[in-house]
């Protein structure tokens, strides 16, 4: 599991793996906190109160989360500044402000306010998720969006497993009817229910988070046999926090229904995915049966590699375009792959040149002891690696033998 970490200290995830869902979390539950001391005036329930607020205060501190942080600031100043409040409520809500600013400075958190590669990286990644959403608008496929902008949208030092946008991930990899439906939905409750202050706010602070992270991880939430490879404590926050958002804009959706409020959130909702086309570019490739990729180009090589290889290595070898698959086909010995005049296999892959026996076939790193079939054109081998019996066989065949950098 990676480890969060920020000048040296572990940024506490209290059972998240990430840090910034954590954040999330506690910044939504804040509202309802000051609701509640609002609502109760006997000591004996203001003062568990506030011994939970002061503990959130310090737990968001830990997580170092720069949303985190803003979004707290802002939920304060949506709760007590914008609406007519007593001198004593806008006095507490300076308090408050004071003393989440001052847990915030001995966290250090504020020093994170920077412009470092966390903040450059996300642009970059939005971005990429944007234009790889103007060429797939009806979606490339659960959980393919990381795997394919990190291989062709972005330069070789990022590597994302989500576009880092719960809002920009759900659009990208279910396709704009999802998506117009998810913000519609959600657009509607951020109007309708200002009426409900404390849950409307943490509406807004979870829709903010949302924004900025992959609060909503659908690798994590559906995996319920392997938990995304994380700890069950992790999915069952995740599915908590989930279920809370989708609980609070079903409680602000509730009541009579306004045509008008949902003509709003309905146009909204449209034009936010619309609007990414913007974002085209010819260079992007397309998702076929969200399972395999069409790189630009006039080329219809097919491209099979296993686990050892990434989607970047083999579009090295497919200038003019071509097809692969998102995922290795190492073990997929059943999947009806496309017909190609031209194939190229990659590392344990080679297997798969018997089912091509009219097609010309390239293979790349091999297994040392493969025998070579009479449908191989040509073969690229790795240095260092033990490639004396496929170069007997290669030149026995006058198959062209090179190597492979």
């Amino acid at each position: 599991m990676m480890e969060f970490t920020y000048d040296g200290m572990v940024r506490w995830g209290f059972g998240f793996y990430n840090p910034n869902h954590a954040a999330a979390l506690f910044a939504a539950l804040l509202p309802f906190l000051w609701a509640a001391w609002e609502r109760f005036s006997r000591p004996v329930c203001r003062i568990p109160i506030a011994a939970a607020t002061l503990l959130t205060f310090t737990a968001l501190a830990l997580t170092f989360s720069r949303t985190g942080a803003v979004v707290a600031v802002l939920e304060l100043i949506l709760y007590f500044g914008c609406r007519k409040c007593s001198a004593a409520t806008l006095r507490r809500g300076a308090v408050l402000l004071v003393l989440l600013l001052f847990a915030f400075l001995v966290a250090g958190v504020l020093a994170r306010f920077t412009l470092d590669r966390a903040v450059t990286n996300r642009l970059a990644i939005w971005q990429a998720g944007a234009t790889l959403f103007a060429a797939n608008p009806l979606g490339v496929g659960h959980g393919n969006s990381g795997v394919i902008v990190s291989a062709f949208l972005l330069p070789p030092r990022i590597v994302c497993r989500t576009l880092v946008n719960s809002h920009l991930t759900l659009l990208v990899e279910y396709g704009i009817f999802a998506g117009v439906l998810w913000f519609g939905f959600l657009f509607y409750a951020l109007l309708n229910g200002f009426r409900y202050r404390a849950a409307h706010i943490s509406l807004i602070g979870l829709a903010i988070s949302a924004f900025s992270s992959s609060i909503f991880d659908g690798g994590i939430l559906f995996d319920f046999r392997e938990a995304g490879g994380l700890s069950r404590l992790n999915q069952s926050l995740s599915w908590g926090m989930l279920l809370l958002y989708l609980g609070l804009i079903v409680f602000l959706s509730l009541g009579h229904f306004h045509w008008k409020r949902a003509a709003i959130a309905a146009s909204a909702a449209l034009l936010l995915p619309v609007s990414l086309f913007l974002f085209s570019s010819k260079n992007t490739p397309e998702v076929i049966k969200g399972e395999f990729l069409r790189l630009p180009g006039t080329s219809a090589s097919l491209a099979l590699y296993d686990k050892n290889f990434s989607l970047r290595e083999c579009a090295s070898l497919l200038p003019d375009g071509g097809i692969l698959p998102i995922h290795s086909a190492e073990l997929r010995s059943d999947t009806p792959f496309p017909n190609s005049p031209h194939i190229l296999l990659f590392g344990e892959c080679a297997h798969f040149a018997s089912r091509y026996p009219n097609a010309a076939v390239t293979l790349i790193a091999p297994p040392p002891h493969f025998i070579l079939t009479d449908n191989i054109r040509q073969l690229l081998l790795k240095p260092y690696a033990e490639n004396n019996l496929l170069e007997l066989q290669a030149e026995a065949q006058s198959i062209p033998c090179d190597i492979w950098h």
